[in-house]
């Protein structure tokens, strides 16, 4: 690998320090022993540079490994070896070294903690015996053919002098690079300083004198260091042992030379006890440290499950819900404090009970048939639950609702019991109760709602029936004076407007309830506007106003719609636009997407406009812009509202595009696919009645019944009348009539009940077509029993319209 440049400067002067210090400690490690006459007892150079191969990138190991040959070179070229020596174990020394940095490297990895037994193990393993040993062997032997001696004294010199070097000073300096981690860790104590102060005296003692072989007290000072000052204290005391063994031994005291032997002897025991107390000492600091670590993990763990304990402990204790466990058996193993406010007993009262005993008889099958399910498995976790009486302490019922769920042993993953969550839902239960009384006062209350609409439909339709259908009539005659005809209009036009709102107010009802229904069939859009913009010319023209229609020539003239709703929804809108524009005019937009088979349509005035702020309140239900006392214009309030809801019950979407002083757009989109016309409805004839049929009207209203005698009779028909549901029976059954128009609300008889009777009985009109003739809002669609029916107020169209459908010409 290649330095950066940065890096130069750092590599030098590290291959600069591994220079000297190889070069220096070889000199001392050769001329202090020689200068006693002694055997070098410890190589302390190749372990000087596999330490500081050890704390550096393996690219500078090549600048290192070069400096410390240098100063190996130069350091046997001043102790006067040969070349040849010189040129051979350098070389081998830097062999050893970069050996033992390599195997070291390659097993543990960049960072290497000597507080961890396994990295401990594998340096001393490794750099301290397996690389010594091997190349140790190689050049004992090779000093040996060159200089002579015996070749087992000096392999043994050898080796263990390399063993010891690496033992001793790599360990140290790798410790004295992290020496700020491991203090942190393990600070000097008084018991650790104690304890070196008692290896150094200790030490001193032993190899201070000539007379006894105390050796063996050293080792156990050692461990005692390492025990209590771990890794830091225990490579400080290898050290310190090392430093005055060597230094005694040299200088001719100590036990050492108690031994009889030669100096090579005496040597070979010195470095076994000195591998011997290193290779002791360092482990079992390494294993102390761990040990600390553990114990500390261990009160960790310990001291978070306390709390974890005292957590969990603290939420079952203060939980408004009763948390119970309970074995395979049924019986309490744990409940919590909570089960006193809930069910009046303490927690120690119920503990080895079982739970199912509390239970009201009436749910015990459902509680036991939830427990079972979630211990065979076959229950679900998170939707399972059961609501249940329970009785409380005092014998009082209780609503409760449990969730079991199966508990399994945290290590063998065995069935041990179900853990209950118990809830009180008494309130909720009366909750319940009340929501399902109030629902149904109001769904008697909309009852009530909707036979009070329905009798004022009939109470309000009736008499307007008669006023509209005799005032039309009378418009009719061609002989009237001028004053009379306009006095006429005038009731024609209140009656229309009594009964536009009574509409308004009972298609509302019919839109709340849902019983508003859409009858689309073929309609000519294009005819149906200008329909309904010839019934707004009287009123344009008393204001001055122009009413136009655009589009309406492209139209398609057989689209599938429900004319009469479309109808309502386009007087609503250009009604509301004539009534709010004072000058100017309204145009009635149409345009059709065959693609999308979708009508647009848009009613445009130059009114007043509309305020942003007012626009909100345009399609809510009896909401008007100006709702004051002082406002121009009447009316409901429900027309908007009604469009808004038609319009997407066929499908559709209504909106306003509007703003103050600057006129409205209000439009409409419908869905109207095209459909081909029948030709039998293509030609169908006008409506019209069978000369001489005969007609039984059945209604308790004399004005009404008078009102369809005129009409009919004008068709030549025969007409006869019953004044209520039972005289219609009898004159049922005593003649025969092509059709029978029948109320539905009547005194004695509703027309419901004189139809089924009229079809029930023998009589000759018992299989005569029946109509329903009723304002009856409430009745929505006649039923079986009827043929079809006739609307109160009816128009001359829509009764002869309904009769001819079901007589044959």
């Amino acid at each position: 690998m290649r330095l950066e440049r940065q890096d130069i400067a750092r590599t030098a002067l590290a291959s600069l320090i591994a220079g000297l210090g190889f070069a220096l400690l070889a000199y001392v490690c050769v001329e202090i022993p020689r200068a006693y006459n002694q055997v070098t007892p410890i190589w302390l150079s190749n372990g000087f540079v596999v330490a500081c191969l050890l704390a550096v990138d393996t690219r500078r190991w090549s600048w290192i490994l070069s400096a410390s040959l240098v100063g190996g070179l130069l350091a046997g070229a001043h102790a006067g070896d040969s070349v040849l020596v010189n040129f051979v174990l350098t070389p081998g020394n830097i062999l050893q070294i970069w050996l033992c940095a390599w195997s070291t490297r390659r097993v543990l990895g960049r960072e290497i903690d000597l507080g961890r037994p396994k990295h401990i193990v594998a340096l001393v393993g490794l750099a301290g015996f397996a690389a010594p040993l091997v190349t140790g062997v190689v050049s004992s032997l090779f000093h040996t053919a060159i200089r002579g001696g015996d070749p087992w004294a000096n392999m043994t010199v050898w080796v263990l002098g390399d063993i010891l070097g690496v033992l001793t000073v790599t360990p140290c300096l790798l410790v004295l690079v992290k020496a700020k981690t491991y203090l942190a860790e393990r600070g000097p104590t008084r018991d650790g300083l104690l304890s070196l102060l008692g290896l150094l005296v200790v030490t001193t003692a032993v190899f201070g004198q000539n007379r006894y072989p105390l050796m063996f007290l050293v080792p156990p000072m050692m461990l005692l260091v390492a025990s209590r000052q771990e890794v830091l204290g225990g490579v400080v005391g290898a050290a310190l042992v090392a430093t005055i063994v060597l230094l005694f031994t040299m200088a001719g005291r100590g036990p050492i030379h108690l031994i009889e032997g030669s100096a090579t002897e005496q040597s070979i025991v010195l470095q076994t006890f000195l591998a011997v107390s290193i290779f002791v000492s360092l482990p079992v600091a390494a294993f102390q440290r761990q040990r600390r670590y553990i114990l500390a993990q261990m009160a960790q763990a310990s001291e978070s499950a306390a709390r974890s304990e005292a957590r969990y402990r603290l939420l079952t204790e203060n939980a408004l819900d009763v948390i119970v466990h309970s074995d395979l058996k049924g019986r309490v193993t744990y409940i919590s404090p909570s089960v006193f406010a809930v069910l009046g007993y303490a927690a120690e009262e119920l503990t080895g009970e079982r739970p199912v005993e509390f239970v009201h008889p009436d749910y015990v099958a459902a509680v036991v048939a939830i427990s079972q399910a979630q211990v065979s498995g076959q229950g679900d976790h998170f939707h399972d639950r059961v609501e249940y009486l329970a009785y409380r302490k005092d014998r009082s019922l209780i609503w409760l609702e449990s969730r079991p769920t199966l508990a399994l042993d945290p290590v063998s993953g065995e069935k041990v019991g179900l853990t209950d969550v118990v809830r009180d839902i008494t309130a909720r239960k009366v909750l319940e109760q009340e929501l399902r009384e109030a629902r149904a006062t109001a769904e008697a209350a909309a009852a009530a709602k909707g036979e009070f609409l329905a009798n004022m439909s009939h109470e309000l339709r009736t008499p307007l029936t008669a006023v509209i259908g005799f005032a039309n009539l009378v418009d009719n005659q061609p002989e009237l004076a001028a004053d009379t005809r306009r006095h006429v209009g005038r009731i024609v036009d209140g009656g229309r407007s009594l009964l536009a709102t009574i509409n308004d107010i009972l298609d509302f009802s019919k839109l709340d309830a849902g019983h508003m229904e859409i009858r689309p069939r073929h309609v000519n859009v294009a005819d149906l506007v200008r329909d309904v913009l010839d019934m707004f010319t009287l009123q344009a023209a008393a204001k001055g106003l122009t009413l136009n229609s655009q589009g309406l020539d492209c139209l398609p003239s057989n689209l599938w719609l429900d004319p009469e709703r479309v109808r309502q929804v386009l007087l609503n809108l250009i009604g509301n636009a004539v009534k709010f524009t004072e000058t100017g005019g309204v145009t009635v937009g149409l345009t059709y997407d065959t693609a999308g088979e979708r009508l647009g349509v848009a009613v445009i005035d130059t009114g007043q406009g509309i305020a942003e702020e007012d626009r909100t309140l345009l399609f809510m239900r009896f909401s008007q812009v100006d709702a004051t006392i002082r406002r121009q214009h009447g009316g409901t309030g429900l027309g908007l509202a009604i469009s808004k809801s038609l319009v997407e019950a066929m499908g559709g979407e209504i909106g306003v595009e509007s703003q103050a002083g600057q006129g409205a757009r209000f439009f409409f989109d419908l869905y109207a696919p095209i459909r081909a016309l029948d030709v039998a409805e293509d030609q169908a004839p006008p409506p019209s009645l069978p000369t001489g049929c005969r007609v039984l009207v059945v209604d308790d209203n004399a004005a009404n019944r008078e009102l369809v005698r005129t009409v009919l009779e004008a068709f030549d028909a025969h007409v006869s009348e019953a004044v209520d549901g039972e005289e219609g029976v009898i004159a049922a059954e005593a003649e025969q009539f092509d059709i029978i128009l029948m109320d539905l609300r009547m005194p004695r008889l509703d027309g419901v009940q004189a139809a089924q009777r009229i079809r029930a009985g023998q009589g000759p009109s018992a299989g005569a077509p029946i109509v329903a003739f009723s304002a009856d809002v409430s009745s929505g669609s006649p039923g079986a029993v009827f043929n079809g029916s006739v609307s109160k107020p009816m128009t001359v169209e829509s009764l002869i319209g309904a009769i001819s459908k079901l007589l044959p010409a």
